[in-house]
């Protein structure tokens, strides 16, 4: 089998490690401050304290965030910003890396930025910290028993006892991801000299916690809590197991942008409306803070969301699918099953009761591809993009959504697959010798590769029934458009015909079948002027842009869009015929 993904990118990070707890990755010039910014694709909110992936999970040593050169009355000023776990810092410069000496900057400090004046020349700047201290496990446990307990169920807990069936317990490259602080001071050192920091634990997604527990009462010390997919992509990465790199290439990793201003408006009413809206599946902040019951009385009593900038800047990370702290009855730590076939479709009004409507029981990937309430009825916009769920499972809603009966439409047999959606869309593959130009693939860019289709289909017969399939598919979707074109032109109400033409079936806001390019300048009949379509034609256009919307073109449930479309033609075929 050929390697489906034979040059996985990574991101790369212009840091430089001087010492333990020494992060320097600028160079300052007199006449210019550069600002930070990890070239990656996962956003970071502004209060996180996670913002690079580490080999560990979240890296105890403070990080460089900011340099910034602002004018004041006494001349130009730098400002240094910086973030990290516990003080006091200590900000020190150098002229260069080659021998030269590093001097204090500032006074020690327990605050995270220093304004500084602009150095003649060139200036390296590290920031130091007190070395970490771990106390594992066995000490968290007496607070967080719940916890505790459901990790020490999962594959993390056993993480060394992998290393040692594989012979590989002294491998100093595989041990920082399997043990608790390999490499620094108080660190795992030898399952015989520290043998309660193996393992992942704890302290390697929530730092170290030994000033947390001298002083549980400083909020400043309290361990970490982030939903950042770099927490688990310091290990979750490489050509062994390159999740997080190619998470990083889907657009899970990402907040589409007009939400993102959405969510980060300076009304904050407007901002959590939006984030009730579209949040549950646009943004792993928001959808995490529903998990957790924050909506478990609107419209009544609507809770605080999270701040606009954790749910622009929190995607659809790691824990969104993944629970964190226990191990699930549906493998590798999933919220939610593979499989189901109930029908499920999320509404996503701004008074909707998330609680009320999350089924644990429905697929994990349905919990957000889904049709989100769409119904024959609506005139506004077209279905959401979002239907591959119903699609699959060949259930778009009973005939008061859908406006026919549709039950009695024939199936295709990828509905039954055991995995459903992750068979296709997350089927890892390795590799004989792993290596960067030949890396593991774990299928978490969710591309639906022909190599996933075995065992039931051989690459070539996979790609041979995409490519008809498809076809055909398009061809129908063209044919019943034109139909609906036709009748816009032709049998419309005059007020339409005269107005819109061929657009005279289309919703208010024009769908992409009218506006491939989205033009906002091209509009359909206003919400007034929809109620003259008759039901016929809004029936048939919702069957249409629901096998449009789908993405799939047929490949998800051949047989049922097949039967989709052909209600759809005959809906339309029955108006232009009076």
């Amino acid at each position: 089998m050929r390697s489906p993904n034979p040059a996985v990118a990574r991101p790369s990070f212009r840091r430089t490690w001087l010492i333990l707890a020494a992060l320097v990755p600028f160079v300052v010039r007199a006449s210019e401050a550069p600002s930070t910014g990890a070239p990656h694709k996962e956003p970071v909110p502004a209060n996180s304290k996670v913002h690079h992936p580490w080999a560990g999970g979240v890296d105890p040593r403070p990080t460089v965030t900011s340099i910034t050169k602002s004018k004041t009355d006494t001349g130009d000023q730098l400002l240094l910003r910086w973030s990290g776990l516990t003080g006091p810092y200590k900000v020190q410069s150098s002229s260069d890396l080659q021998g030269a000496p590093w001097t204090a900057v500032g006074d020690q400090t327990t605050e995270q930025s220093l304004l500084l004046s602009v150095p003649d020349g060139n200036a390296f700047f590290r920031v130091q910290a007190p070395p970490p201290v771990y106390l594992s496990e066995s000490t968290c446990r007496g607070c967080h028993p719940k916890a505790h307990n459901g990790v020490a169920d999962t594959a993390h807990a056993h993480a060394l006892d992998t290393l040692k069936r594989i012979g590989q317990v002294g491998n100093a490259r595989c041990l920082p991801c399997h043990t608790v602080g390999y490499g620094l001071p108080g660190g795992f050192v030898s399952e015989a000299a520290t043998p309660l920091l193996g393992g992942v634990q704890c302290e390697n997604c929530h730092g170290p916690g030994g000033a947390h527990v001298a002083d549980p009462g400083d909020l400043a010390a309290r361990p970490v809590v982030s939903a950042a997919s770099m927490v688990c992509g310091g290990c979750h990465t490489d050509f062994h197991h390159p999740t997080y790199d190619e998470w990083l290439e889907a657009g899970h990793s990402r907040v589409h942008p007009e939400l993102v201003t959405g969510f980060m408006n300076t009304n904050i009413v407007a901002g959590q409306a939006r984030m009730r809206a579209c949040g549950a599946c646009h943004s792993g902040g928001v959808r995490l803070a529903m998990l957790n019951g924050a909506e478990a009385t609107p419209p009544v009593d609507l809770p605080a969301m999270p701040s606009g900038d954790v749910a622009a800047n929190t995607p659809m990370t790691c824990t969104v699918c993944h629970t964190a702290h226990e191990k699930t009855p549906y493998g590798a730590q999933l919220r939610n099953p593979p499989y189901s076939t109930n029908f499920f479709s999320y509404s996503t009004s701004t008074n909707t009761n998330f609680t009320l409507q999350y089924q644990v029981d429905v697929n994990i990937c349905a919990q957000c591809h889904n049709q989100r309430g769409a119904a024959w009825s609506s005139a506004g916009r077209p279905p959401h993009h979002s239907p591959q769920y119903n699609m699959l499972i060949g259930n778009i809603g009973n005939a008061a959504v859908v406006g026919v009966d549709l039950s009695a439409l024939p199936q295709s047999s990828h509905r039954e697959i055991t995995k459903q959606c992750t068979h296709c869309h997350t089927h890892g593959h390795g590799a004989e010798n792993p290596s960067e130009e030949d890396p593991v693939y774990t299928g978490h860019s969710f591309k639906p590769l022909p190599e996933n289709c075995v065992p039931c289909h051989t690459v070539e017969e996979a790609e041979a029934f995409v490519t008809f399939r498809q076809r055909n598919t398009k061809e129908s979707i063209a044919a019943v458009k034109a139909l609906l074109d036709k009748w816009g032109e032709t049998k419309s109400p005059e007020p339409l015909r005269a107005k819109y033409g061929k657009l005279a079936w289309e919703f208010s806001s024009v769908g992409q079948l009218s506006t491939p390019t989205n033009g906002t300048t091209v509009a359909g009949p206003t919400s007034s002027e929809q109620t003259l379509i008759p039901d016929e034609i809004k029936k048939s256009r919702f069957l249409l842009y629901m096998v449009e919307h789908d993405g799939s073109y047929g490949v998800h449930n051949g047989r049922f869009s097949t039967g989709v479309l052909n209600e759809s033609k005959k809906l339309v075929e029955a108006k232009l015929a009076e």
